[in-house]
């Protein structure tokens, strides 16, 4: 990665005898904002679904049934903005 130019982002553990230093603590919290806002999404998707495992033929049919998930996501989380500021 580093020859690439990249960074790493991975949040570091800390292992028995030996926790993490107050720089590794830092860097996983600047690291878990991101992450946090990315997997409450899925979260809040994989609770709504009940763990349904997507059935189906085809891409066209994958991709449909996704996009409505998402599009059920997105209307559930506008009403829910649209609520909280009394509109």
């Amino acid at each position: 990665m580093a020859s690439n130019g990249l960074e790493s982002n991975i949040c570091s553990k800390g292992v028995r005898n030996k926790g993490l230093s107050e720089e590794e603590k830092k860097q996983n919290r600047e690291r878990s904002k991101t992450r946090c806002r990315v997997e409450h999404i899925f979260g809040a998707m994989y609770q709504k679904a009940h763990d349904q495992i997507m059935r189906g033929v085809g891409l066209v049919r994958a991709k449909t049934k996704i996009g409505l998930r998402n599009l059920s996501y997105n209307m559930t989380r506008y009403c829910y903005i649209v609520g909280a500021k009394g509109i």
